[in-house]
């Protein structure tokens, strides 16, 4: 699923939005006029990267965790907005603050050529927020550069929102797969289940893999049956292919299922970069000699697309 991305212009409503986890706009200007800045929130989806600015600053990075719904003007913006219509549109935002903000006038000769031309957030001319814009759409290529803007010193920060963005579009696709008229009870059941590592797909799982790769534990209540190729990009025969999991210690799962390790088809141990290394050494994880064990031709495939989309050569929120 595409990400897009946004910059929203909190002004007076900044500290109410991050401390309540949205943004929020009239559906209309006071005037009784359409707004396109406005109407953009009806065009977040989930998994969507939002910046948030508000006294010249881009202070926190946001991930839309749903689409939007219709809401009452949120009681604790108080006499903030008072000539808004009262209902609005909502869009649940998960916010993450920077440790160091960024101020767009101090790179406005970075940013000024991406922003668009027709609702820009800021002023191409000044770097003076746009006080006629609240939501922008930006393009890809001024998202990825307010992310390496952010990437210096605030790396944590963007790994958070990248887990954040896998996870909500995992939920939109459980919400498809939930009301799929083809799908019965049972079946909707086992992929959903297949989701969290249970049911059918552990079951085949099993029959594959017997214990971790890494820490050699095989007691079977231990272990999390995790996917190789995510749930989320699978088709429904995938996400219940056992040969299309592994059985992990819950901490290697967490690296694996984030693209920290992966796995070379020989069975050999790839680790992302030295801060990898470090969280391997302290959890007393030995890397294991090459070659330990090599995989089905089945999960060779499936690994192939884990080294190319997951594993994280070189980490972005869209690449």
């Amino acid at each position: 699923m595409a990400i897009s991305y946004w910059w929203v212009n909190h002004k007076q409503t900044h500290a109410a939005e991050i401390d309540g986890g949205y943004i929020w706009s009239p559906q209309k200007k006071a005037n009784g006029q359409a707004n396109a800045t406005y109407l953009n929130l009806t065009k977040v989806e989930a998994g969507d990267v939002v910046f948030s600015y508000a006294s010249g600053k881009l202070m926190a990075l946001g991930i839309a965790t749903s689409r939007h719904r219709i809401a009452q003007k949120p009681e604790e913006f108080g006499a903030s907005g008072s000539n808004w219509d009262s209902l609005g549109w909502l869009v649940p935002i998960e916010w993450q603050m920077l440790k160091s903000p960024i101020v767009p006038k101090q790179h406005l000769g970075s940013i000024g050529p991406l922003l668009p031309e027709a609702h820009s957030p800021i002023r191409k001319e000044t770097g003076d927020g746009n006080q006629g814009c609240y939501l922008a759409a930006i393009s890809p290529e001024l998202g990825r550069l307010l992310q390496c803007l952010t990437e210096i010193p605030d790396r944590e920060v963007l790994d958070v929102a990248e887990e954040r963005s896998a996870d909500a579009a995992a939920d939109v696709v459980q919400a498809e797969i939930e009301s799929a008229p083809h799908l019965g009870p049972t079946e909707i059941e086992q992929l959903v289940r297949a989701r969290r590592g249970q049911g059918r797909f552990r079951l085949n799982l099993l029959k594959v893999e017997k214990r971790c790769r890494l820490t050699h534990v095989e007691l079977e209540q231990f272990l999390v049956a995790s996917h190789i190729k995510p749930w989320a990009v699978c088709t429904n025969e995938e996400r219940l292919d056992g040969h299309n999991g592994l059985l992990l210690a819950p901490h290697v799962d967490r690296l694996f299922d984030r693209g920290w390790v992966s796995f070379s088809d020989a069975g050999d141990l790839m680790v992302a970069n030295d801060d990898a290394r470090a969280v391997l050494a302290a959890w007393g994880v030995v890397v294991p000699p090459a070659g330990m064990r090599s995989f089905s031709d089945r999960q060779r495939a499936y690994l192939s697309y884990h080294r190319e989309n997951v594993f994280r050569k070189s980490f972005r929120l869209v690449s």
